[in-house]
């Protein structure tokens, strides 16, 4: 009898810890308080998507220093979208490996004489987006602004495009769900020709307090072509 009764509260164990391991997967995240102080980030912002990027420009100086100079402030409070915030190495890492944004858009450089190696080379890499035309600028972050909140909770396992605010008919963005080990994740633009393939996020599933949601990103997102999107 004490076997049976040992043997039965083992199953019991079994059973509870399986169920544990499977809510600890996909199903459920672990929630943790938003500290500023120690960049610690729950899934609940309590803010809105530029009061949070405000909160951390240790993590998006350059981001937000764009976002005034194309006057878009109000742009990142909008309800029912999805963000795609570029963090700083997003935009400055100077390694042909990286292929960061200002390292791919790089300027005429004004002193250039190919006479003289003194002046360095004919372009000189950016260091703030006021460098670029504000029209460039706008345009680059309302493409990093997808239509409708898309989450782990309702994206589809295969790369889907979506509407961005951005004005170009090829400004749609390729979002799907991915599995790393057994933790979610997103992936972004994975299509032939994109300058980076398999793209993820930093930090996903960030919830602002008007229910948009925040993705984070160590690299930016390119346009696909018509030929891409079948566009005639």
């Amino acid at each position: 009898m004490k076997i049976t009764k040992m043997l039965t509260l083992a199953s019991l164990v079994l059973l509870t810890a399986l169920s544990g391991c499977e809510l600890a997967g996909l199903e459920l995240q672990k929630k943790y308080d938003y500290d500023e102080k120690e960049g610690v980030i729950s899934n609940e912002l309590n803010k809105t998507v530029y009061e949070f990027l405000k909160s951390r420009p240790d993590e998006f100086s350059i981001l937000l220093e764009g976002i005034e100079y194309a006057g878009l402030q109000d742009k990142y409070n909008e309800p029912n979208s999805t963000y795609m915030a570029l963090t700083n190495t997003a935009f400055t890492s100077a390694t042909a490996a990286d292929l960061s944004y200002f390292y791919t858009h790089q300027l005429p450089n004004p002193t250039y004489d190919s006479l003289n190696p003194a002046t360095g080379g004919p372009t000189l890499m950016a260091f703030s987006l006021t460098q670029f035309p504000k029209e460039q600028v706008r345009e680059l972050l309302l493409y990093h602004i997808v239509k409708g909140t898309w989450t782990w909770s309702n994206l589809p396992a295969q790369p889907t495009w979506y509407d961005s605010y951005a004005s170009a008919d090829t400004a749609k963005v390729n979002l799907y769900l991915m599995k790393n080990d057994r933790s979610p994740t997103i992936g972004f633009n994975d299509f032939a020709g994109h300058y980076k393939l398999a793209i993820r996020a930093r930090s996903t599933n960030l919830k602002a307090n008007n229910g948009s949601y925040v993705h984070a990103l160590d690299s930016w997102l390119n346009y696909p072509t018509r030929d891409v999107l079948r566009i005639k």
